[in-house]
């Protein structure tokens, strides 16, 4: 059996982003491990109830040179105990130390996903440098990097950070059967805005995403002021993971008070209930300056509903300008209250934009997709490293998945 470790930095990853994605690849008969940050979700090392085994290291959020060196020498010990045959990396930290650790002990096959570089055009330059530099490292021990949009793949190019040749297009996707507008009937949307004491003649937004600078909760709380002072009748939320150890962590609560929003804005914190919250929304805002692709926007995408997003990398993958929302430029809350009050001020026109939006996250963001590509890289790297007998019990690729593929497909001989 071919066993497989992936190295995430947030055990929120197991349960809900890579659950799916790991049923899958079980099914398909590897034997998947997960390396996570300890956390609500993983408190040691266990084993989830599907069977994946998971191994609690600690991965520092800030570089920290002695826990890095003890996060990386655990990394080592672990792989030399128990001999993957791939290694699969996620994020700045997790993918560094990982990818290293891969190298040092000889793992056949060293994969990483780009969850979007952590480069960004307003970074100064000498920081800009220091991350461009990390990425060129990692990127050396590693034999592929899949990335979730495709203007990553042009910046790892332009920066010289990986070859094309060793660089291929991964996409990102949720489960759009259960983010599906009709999994959520109106008296359960009618139920949600009650609890949230949204009046009748009320429109609600929502901003999903983890408490840190980076989102762009500075400016959607601007924004949310803007049209507040303008009398707009909108009850506004922020629904998300605190990260307190985090140098850029905020306080939703401290923000509030900052812009006199009490009263108009509410703070849900982590919600399990993602799906009827954002049914019950009127219009979906991510002010972030920076993604992969952006989970929140896919599902609200999938759940019919229009979207304002900042028009940076990542973002302008899920939301298409004037069809299923509008993008705003970065840092401009004027700009970011303006699309949300012409996005509102229509709501024929909004309605027509979620349809569009639904229609295109069938297309563009089934979560099987990044399932499949991911498969068809560890089989095709896996052959080329001499483990096709390993590849030849995997079961097969169906035809669905062959079609979305297409060239990139693995040869049906190694099926």
């Amino acid at each position: 059996m071919i066993k497989v470790a992936h190295i995430i930095n947030h055990d929120i990853g197991l349960q809900v982003h890579g659950r799916n994605y790991f049923s899958y690849l079980k099914a398909q008969g590897y034997d998947i491990h997960v390396v996570s940050s300890p956390g609500e979700f993983v408190r040691g090392d266990m084993v989830t109830r599907n069977g994946v085994v998971v191994k609690a290291i600690p991965f520092p959020p800030r570089y920290t040179p002695l826990p890095d060196l003890q996060a990386l020498i655990r990394l080592v010990r672990y792989f030399r105990q128990e001999r993957f045959d791939v290694v699969h990396t996620h994020t700045v930290k997790p993918g560094l130390l990982g990818r290293l650790a891969a190298w040092l002990t000889g793992v056949p096959v060293v994969i990483h996903t780009v969850h979007g570089f952590h480069i960004w055009d307003d970074m100064g330059a000498l920081e800009r440098r220091l991350f461009v530099w990390i990425e060129r490292l990692a990127a050396r021990f590693c034999h592929r990097l899949l990335s979730q949009n495709r203007e990553d793949m042009e910046m790892a190019a332009r920066e010289r950070i990986c070859s094309p040749e060793r660089m291929r297009y991964l996409g990102n996707g949720i489960d759009v059967t259960y983010f599906d507008p009709e999994q959520v009937g109106p008296e359960q949307v009618a139920q949600v805005r009650r609890t949230l004491n949204v009046g009748a003649n009320e429109r609600l937004v929502g901003m999903i995403g983890r408490l840190v600078r980076l989102k762009g909760y500075y400016d959607y709380m601007e924004a949310a002021r803007l049209l507040k002072q303008q009398g707009a009748p909108l009850r506004f939320l922020t629904i998300g993971l605190a990260q307190p150890d985090k140098r850029d962590a905020l306080s939703p609560e401290e923000l509030i008070a900052q812009y006199g929003l009490e009263g108009t804005m509410q703070h849900l914190g982590r919600r399990d209930d993602v799906r009827e919250l954002i049914a019950a929304t009127d219009a979906v805002v991510l002010a972030s300056y920076a993604e992969g692709i952006p989970r929140v926007l896919m599902e609200a995408a999938a759940m019919g509903k229009a979207a304002v997003g900042t028009d940076v990398r990542g973002t302008r993958e899920v939301i298409v300008d004037g069809e299923t929302g509008y993008l705003v430029p970065p840092h401009d809350p004027p700009a970011l209250a303006h699309a949300i009050s012409r996005l509102l001020g229509d709501m024929a026109r909004a309605r027509e934009m979620g349809a569009a939006a639904r229609r295109r996250a069938k297309d563009h963001f089934d979560e099987r997709h990044y399932f499949w590509r991911t498969d068809a890289a560890y089989r095709q790297l896996l052959t080329e490293k001499g483990l096709g007998e390993k590849v030849a019990v995997l079961e097969p690729l169906g035809a669905e998945a062959r079609r979305v593929l297409g060239e990139s497909a693995p040869p049906q001989t190694i099926l």
